[in-house]
């Protein structure tokens, strides 16, 4: 495993991905919302000595000790269970953080789209799951030129006969055969085959294809309700042994003969430790396995939806992951009692699972924490609503920064091109760029 104390470039860049890739992207310039100075670039903030009061709000900032710990302990959990990680890299866009996961040891990257497969292998990353079918035929194109690139590896899924076809006949001139998994899925919920016979059925329609071959198994269990309070995780269970029964089926028919080894994937960032522990006796195959588990959102961790779901919530762990992403919003006005009025919307954090939630207020040099008195009860394009309880310890003023914490990191990553990154005494250290 590379050494994560050494940095390319700033604390977020490891050295996973070629380091002219990232100094290219150090020195373009973006708009930067956040920013005293706008266009700018990643080199430009390293150097130029910030403070988080100088950042114009609202501003989502990420931070550094975090971050960094977020990575290396997910790592670790990842290497005490024999398990590869192909993070869902779509969870943040952003190459700096791609560097770090790689530099950790993970196996791959994986992206939702061949868009995402594209920027990538651009920026170097050498083995990518392209976790969905792909059916479009320019898409297909793009993958089968890109099978000529011997340092490439691209995996994707298939799901259907019609979508074998489709790539069967799209990629008739590729330098070599496309890996493809057979994706199981939920009834009523997205994309897979929906029980082991057709499965099967669909691994023999690959085996026989001349352009594509078996490469394995995977599924996504973040389409059942991510908590912890119900039934969901003994449903989770239930449904994940379909993974390794598919996979001891289709191994006693000589279905992976033309690959070395097969691999077996699920795992968001919800229930890995129950994809693990689903995987923890693998069967004895005629090609060694792969168990891959593919969460994203640990990088960051959340104070809200992540929290609740992740086998490292604080609740459940001595070394939880820690929530590395927070919004910094000016109270702007306090129209009426109870009700203040802060500079921050939809265009700028996540809404589609939680509104954030209140931590701290900034005022001057201090941080005041906040609690459940203080709500944001509703949120419009660029406005949030506070709500203020007449027992609530502090109440926000004209002028005062509201520290909020965040909720499902997929959704507010897309939202900024560059992203400061702070240290403990809220000086910019670094910063990352996003390619959404």
């Amino acid at each position: 495993m590379t050494d994560t104390t050494t940095w390319i470039s700033g604390p977020a860049a490891g050295t996973g991905l070629p380091a002219e890739s990232l100094a290219g992207l150090d020195a373009a310039p973006v708009e930067a919302r956040s920013l005293p100075v706008s266009p700018t670039s990643v080199a430009d903030v390293r150097r130029a000595g910030l403070h988080l009061r100088d950042l114009w709000l609202p501003a989502v900032t990420l931070d550094a000790d975090a971050l960094r710990h977020n990575l290396d302990r997910f790592a670790r959990w990842c290497a005490e269970r024999g398990l590869d990680l192909a993070p869902h890299a779509k969870t943040t866009m952003s190459p700096h953080l791609w560097s770090a996961q790689l530099a950790r040891g993970a196996w791959a990257l994986s992206a939702a789209t061949v868009a995402q497969a594209r920027t990538m292998r651009s920026f170097g990353v050498g083995r990518v799951l392209i976790v969905n079918e792909v059916v479009d035929g320019g898409q297909l194109a793009w993958l089968a030129g890109a099978l000529g690139d011997p340092g490439f590896h691209p995996v994707c899924l298939v799901d259907s006969a019609e979508g074998v076809r489709l790539a069967e006949a799209a990629l008739a001139g590729a330098h070599r055969p496309l890996p493809v998994l057979v994706e199981l899925g939920v009834q009523g919920r997205r994309a897979g085959v929906r029980d082991i016979d057709r499965a099967l059925d669909l691994a023999r329609l690959v085996r026989d294809s001349a352009h594509l071959v078996l490469a394995g198994v995977e599924a996504f269990e973040g389409v059942f309700p991510q908590r912890r309070d119900d039934d969901s995780p003994a449903r989770v269970r239930g449904w994940l042994d379909r993974l390794l029964d598919f996979t001891v089926r289709a191994d006693a028919e000589g279905l992976f003969a033309e690959v070395p080894e097969v691999i077996v994937t699920a795992g968001g960032s919800g229930y890995p430790d129950l994809v693990a522990d689903a995987l923890s006796d693998p069967p004895s195959l005629s090609v060694p396995l792969r168990r891959v588990v593919r969460s994203g959102c640990y990088v960051t961790h959340d104070d809200l939806f992540m929290e609740r779901a992740s086998p490292l919530r604080s609740s459940a762990v001595a070394d939880p992951l820690r929530p590395a992403l927070s919004c910094y919003a000016r109270v702007l006005s306090r129209p009426e009692p109870g009700r203040a009025l802060l500079g921050v919307g939809k265009r700028d954090v996540s809404f589609d699972i939680d509104l954030p939630v209140p931590r701290a207020l900034l005022r001057g040099e201090r941080r005041i924490p906040l609690d459940g008195g203080v709500r944001v009860a509703e949120l419009n394009d660029h406005h949030g609503f506070l709500d203020i309880s007449a027992s609530a310890a502090h109440a926000p003023v004209v002028g005062d920064i509201v520290e909020l914490g965040l909720s499902h990191p997929c959704t507010v990553f897309d939202k900024w091109p560059l992203i400061p990154v702070l240290d403990s005494g809220r000086r910019v250290v670094d910063a990352v760029r996003t390619l959404f």
